[in-house]
């Protein structure tokens, strides 16, 4: 392939099977921070959900075209759509964000000799591939499938370990692993204005907010949370603040886990509220942001916090150990109720709000996403000239 012109565009396809959370997150701030980013059209084939219009709202200042598929499609038509995508486009990159969308576009990459990157924003986990023979197939497809990427961008390094552990097949270096801690748009959580949410919620002052921004899926630990809020309420009569839980967003388990809150007497203390597309104002509302997670790839949200200048209290689980490591905050084990109960009960008793600002500018630059986007920019670039 001929090195591109300074001034040709390069056609990069962007491929998303889940355009929420983290993933959207991502897209969106290192995207919008790339040095060279007019000289890019995007094309971004994804689901048509509900967050798929905010992802677009995030990305308006860019080149791009939207390539819809049905929330409802199977492998077979992704796999449809992509071939027909690349035989009526001349695509220079293919970025795949997410595990499932990388295998997927694997194949047909490769066939084509298009260049192809994928950003894993999940882990991977052993027990997936330990039950039987299908399971052991599972794996070798998968590995198959995962050695014909060009280059699998982590968002940490301990995202790095667990593929090689997982893919002790990628050890071989035919596939360049490129890990690179994930980042924000610092500008966005530095001066945020604040949003009330206790006017809102017709709250008292003497109301202490905790924040859980998280997915309702087992890995985030939100039951660890809600047991440890009933810990927490049990003790209520010693604080000088009344515990109240707030959780942004619906889907996944949320209506099996707000029924455990409620058969556990708790459910006036938790308060569901709807998605925020933009979070820096709630979050410099809460006191505090709680990560009850048992995994993470890399904690995006403990950034949003600190820089803003709100306390976090995480575990110290793969992935988010990275994040808090040499910061102010707390860390408890993993799926650890009692611990976690415990670290929140002495922030309302002893607030570290002042100390938290203080880490601001620390957080500010230490988590700053053009750092990110010029290093992630650079890697495309080097797959579309090569």
């Amino acid at each position: 392939m001929k090195e591109k012109s300074k001034n040709s565009k390069s056609n990069i396809l962007v491929i998303i099977r889940w355009p929420i959370g983290g993933i959207r997150s991502f897209i969106n701030y290192t995207y919008n921070n790339f040095v060279n980013k007019d000289r890019y059209d995007f094309k971004i084939l994804c689901p048509n959900y509900s967050e798929t219009k905010a992802l677009f709202r995030d990305l308006k200042n860019l080149n791009v075209s939207y390539i819809p598929l049905g929330s409802d499609f199977n492998s077979i038509k992704l796999l449809k759509a992509l071939l027909q995508i690349i035989r009526s486009q001349n695509i220079d990159l293919i970025h795949s964000h997410g595990l499932t969308a990388g295998i997927h576009a694997a194949a047909i990459a490769r066939m084509f000799r298009i260049p192809h990157i994928l950003t894993l924003h999940e882990l991977l986990y052993k027990y997936q591939f330990q039950n039987g023979l299908k399971a052991a197939i599972k794996l070798k497809i998968l590995s198959f499938l995962i050695s014909m990427l060009d280059v699998i961008h982590l968002v940490s390094n301990d995202a790095k370990d667990n593929i090689l552990e997982c893919s002790p097949c990628l050890k071989n270096g035919r596939t360049k692993l490129a890990p690179i801690l994930n980042g924000i748009d610092i500008h966005r959580y530095m001066n945020p204005r604040r949003r009330d949410l206790r006017a809102e919620l017709n709250l008292s002052k003497e109301a202490f907010l905790i924040g859980f921004l998280g997915r309702f899926m087992p890995v985030k630990g939100f039951r660890y949370l809600i047991d440890a809020l009933e810990y927490i309420l049990m003790s209520s009569s010693t604080l000088n603040k009344k515990p109240v839980l707030l959780t942004f967003g619906w889907g996944a388990f949320i209506r099996e886990e707000m029924q455990i809150a409620k058969r556990k007497g708790i459910g006036d203390s938790v308060i569901s509220l709807p998605f925020v597309n933009n979070v820096a104002d709630t979050i410099k509302a809460l006191d505090i942001v709680v990560m009850p997670s048992l995994s993470e790839a890399c904690g995006i949200l403990a950034m949003e916090a600190m820089v803003s200048g709100i306390p976090v209290i995480g575990t110290s689980c793969i992935g988010l150990r990275e994040v808090l490591k040499d910061t102010p905050n707390v860390m408890v084990p993993p799926g650890d109720s009692l611990a976690l109960a415990e670290a929140i009960i002495k922030e309302i008793r002893h607030p570290s709000r002042s100390t938290a600002k203080s880490f601001r500018e620390e957080a500010a630059s230490r988590f700053d996403v053009r750092k990110v986007s010029i290093q992630l920019e650079n890697l495309m670039l080097e797959l579309i000239n090569s």
